[in-house]
């Protein structure tokens, strides 16, 4: 078990992730809306992959032409695609607010989850969704009640990507409401690409204040790229009653009076 950090592609991370949890146990796992899985042959390949026993989903050719992904031939269906990273032993649910292949569970986010959902999955990827989400303190509420004790949930989302989405993230964001709400925050990281190699930045505080410029000193031209704000989180305790947190640095009057 390695860290989400050295991961450099999208199978790598889910393969790392899931590599977490208990071996010869069925996992149930839930996407935040149909992810789109662009990896090409060597990726696949590298992940002992065979490209070609993948399900190809219908529209591919118009999702790698919208991501400006013409090496990749294969847009896979998210459940041939995890069963082939880690084999069938494992549920697969999508929510999303429309249906994409058809067997996704219709569900806005803006609006409580169903009680039938709460405690069910073992995993939640989040990869790009709640940012679009304009009652996102709803949908963080989704996700801890959805989680198993023991589970993780992945964000992977904008730190600021004007009008990518209805939010940018901040770490104090993860830390003050996981934290406030019986979690833990096992990684975070800033992610970009350059020449299609990810690069990180992991020297970010948690509640305090910093510039990109003082972070990336030593890599002043990374200031032009976009970054994700990447997360993994773990859920120790399950509330009934969700807290909404006030933000750390200013719980403490005294230290900005």
């Amino acid at each position: 078990m390695g860290n989400l950090v050295q991961a450099n592609n999208i199978g790598q991370l889910i393969t790392e992730v899931l590599s977490r949890l208990p071996k010869n146990e069925e996992i149930n796992i839930a996407f935040l809306g149909y992810t789109d899985l662009m990896m090409n042959s060597e990726e696949w390949a590298e992940l002992g992959v065979i490209e070609n026993e993948l399900e190809n989903r219908q529209n591919f050719e118009k999702l790698t032409a919208i991501h400006g992904r013409q090496d990749v031939t294969v847009v896979p269906t998210l459940s041939s695609a995890v069963q082939s990273l880690v084999g069938g032993n494992c549920q697969i649910t999508v929510f999303d607010f429309e249906k994409v292949e058809g067997n996704e569970v219709e569900w806005d986010f803006n609006f409580p989850i169903d009680v039938k959902f709460e405690q069910m999955f073992d995993v939640i990827f989040d990869f790009g969704t709640c940012e679009h989400i304009f009652n996102i303190a709803q949908a963080f509420t989704n996700i801890h009640k959805m989680l198993n004790i023991g589970g993780f949930v992945y964000h992977g989302g904008p730190l600021c990507w004007p009008n990518h989405g209805f939010y940018g993230y901040n770490p104090t964001l993860f830390y003050d409401f996981y934290e406030d709400n019986g979690s833990e925050i096992i990684e975070l990281f800033l992610q970009s690409r350059v020449n299609g190699q990810a690069v990180n930045v992991t020297n970010v505080s948690k509640y305090d204040r910093f510039n990109m410029h003082t972070v990336l000193q030593e890599k002043p031209e990374w200031l032009a790229l976009e970054f994700l704000v990447c997360v993994l989180v773990q859920k120790n305790l399950h509330c009934k009653n969700i807290t909404f947190p006030i933000q750390r640095r200013y719980r403490d009057m005294s230290t900005w009076m």
